[in-house]
């Protein structure tokens, strides 16, 4: 079925393109019916419309807050074809083939620091609405355009009903998103919301995009420096800023491929970072660095002076720190905000949507059981609960050593257990880093000794787990037998 356009409605906020459309409707001999500043800006511009007051018989009351609202516009909109011409011309309305409506813009207007409480609700939209959701329900009938983008892919003639349908269905896409603003606003949540094309996704061959939202605890799209962020750059940047989020004292995450590389907590961010470091140079050269405390001119230069850095993000920055920052103009600096974790998180691929509540176990009060006859010192718990956070952020199979608040081998991402903790002492190795009497944290049970047997002739003393294994009988005397201690939390880690 093809839908001929003699009649059209045009009523929009943003007059971009609009009178380019209104000349080729002109040319085709289509009646323009239209209203307010739309009316009044055709007219300006030499386009014959008709006032849709004119048309109804019906004069805009309330300072044009009814003008819309009426049957002759409505029946036209709605009305099916040959079965309802008859109807139509009882109510003497014409049909309307074409709607062009955009709403008006009420995200912005609540973005403006300007606004008032009144200025908020007189930028609700209500005919406009009214009318793009009666087009897009007829659309076997009537087309509805509600994005200039759209203005250059209309074909006035023979314009197909599959063609219509997929206007409809961006039409309640916009609708459902405005209406979702309004309510929003009303219950005091913020709403705006950005979004960009990026060079591409993870490799060149991959398109990829950008879309935070005002919750978003980086502000990406205001960047203090840098080159232009990438998909790469927003992933690990999440990832390092929500393992440094675990940490009270002055923490620093470097992060490479999304699994941090480098972790500690000290006196202040320097000591931090300078700790982080250590863990694993090699991996750090091109990382990410989060930090949950401003950054000083001191810790600024010592950076600069050590590694290659893609992004770092810190709450602040001292306008000292920016300065040294800015003698490395290809430095992505980016500011965190000071926001609650988001209590969901979701993928999406191949059609599939996971939504889950986030991983925000308290550790604080997690009931700890150390179910070997030693026990760890205070000292042992705090470190222990410290490679538990990090555990946390890192891709399972996960194993962290540390010592003192500082992570000394990281072993992510493997299929088995037993190669990420050989991974994690291997590192602690290769930089020189003492595992004696080290704390070993795993992000889920231990399926066998293998990795307490291991663990123990390496020098690790203490081990933190979530414990619920078939073997975990097994595997606490493995520990008893090395003198370890072992806590279980109860709660598994999985990152995958």
């Amino acid at each position: 079925m093809m839908i001929d356009i003699k009649t059209a409605l045009i009523s929009v906020y943003d007059k971009t393109g609009v009178l380019e459309l209104s000349q080729r409707l002109i040319k085709h001999g289509v009646l323009i019916l239209s209203s307010g500043g739309t009316a009044a800006y055709l007219k300006e511009n030499g386009i014959n419309v008709t006032e849709v007051s004119e048309y109804t018989g019906f004069n805009e009351v309330f300072d044009g807050r009814v003008k819309t609202l009426h049957p002759k516009i409505h029946a036209g909109i709605l009305a099916r074809g040959e079965s309802d011409k008859e109807e139509l011309e009882k109510l003497e309305a014409k049909k309307i083939d074409l709607v062009v409506v955009n709403l008006y813009p009420f995200a912005n207007e609540v973005a403006d620091k300007n606004s008032t409480e009144i200025s908020i609700i007189e930028k609700i939209d209500i005919g406009g609405p009214a009318m793009v959701r009666a087009a897009a329900k007829n659309y076997k009938h009537t087309i509805v355009l509600t994005d200039p983008i759209q203005y250059g892919q209309l074909s006035l003639t023979n314009f197909t009903e599959e063609q219509s349908k997929e206007l409809a269905a961006e039409a309640f896409s916009i609708t459902t998103d405005y209406d979702l603003d309004v309510s929003n606003w009303f219950l005091d949540n913020p709403i705006k919301e950005e979004s960009k094309k990026l060079r591409y996704g993870e490799n060149p061959h991959q398109e990829g995009f950008l879309h935070t939202g005002p919750d978003s605890p980086i502000d990406f799209f205001n960047p203090l420096q840098g080159k232009e962020i990438s998909f790469n750059n927003v992933s690990d940047a999440l990832a390092a800023w929500a393992c440094v989020q675990e940490f009270d004292e002055p923490s620093v995450c470097i992060v490479k491929h999304t699994n941090p590389c480098g972790v500690a907590s000290s006196v202040n961010i320097l000591s931090s970072y300078k700790r982080a470091f250590q863990t694993d140079p090699t991996s750090a050269f091109g990382g990410v660095i989060a930090s949950n405390d401003e950054i000083d001119e001191h810790c600024a230069k010592y950076m600069t002076d050590n590694q290659f850095i893609e992004v770092i993000i810190a709450p602040s920055f001292t306008s000292k720190a920016q300065e040294i920052f800015s003698g490395k103009p290809n430095i992505r600096v980016l500011r965190s905000k000071d926001v609650a974790t988001d209590i969901y998180e979701n993928k999406m691929i191949h059609g599939v949507g996971l939504v889950q509540s986030t991983d925000i176990a308290n550790f604080a009060k997690m009931k700890l059981e150390h179910v070997t006859n030693n026990c760890p010192s205070q000292k042992a718990v705090e470190d222990l609960i410290f490679a538990m956070k990090v555990a946390k952020h890192a891709k399972s199979n996960a194993i962290v050593l540390a010592k003192n608040k500082m992570t000394l081998g990281i072993g992510a991402g493997q299929m088995s257990r037993v190669v990420s903790t050989k991974i994690a002492f291997m590192k602690a190795e290769e930089e020189g880093l003492d595992v004696a009497n080290c704390v070993l944290a795993s992000d889920a049970f231990f399926p066998f000794r293998d990795n307490i047997d291991y663990a123990a002739s390496k020098g690790a003393l203490h081990i933190i787990q979530p414990g619920g294994s078939v073997k975990d009988n097994e595997v606490i005397k493995a520990a008893e037998e090395k003198n370890l201690t072992m806590t279980f939390t109860g709660v598994r880690h999985f990152k995958h």
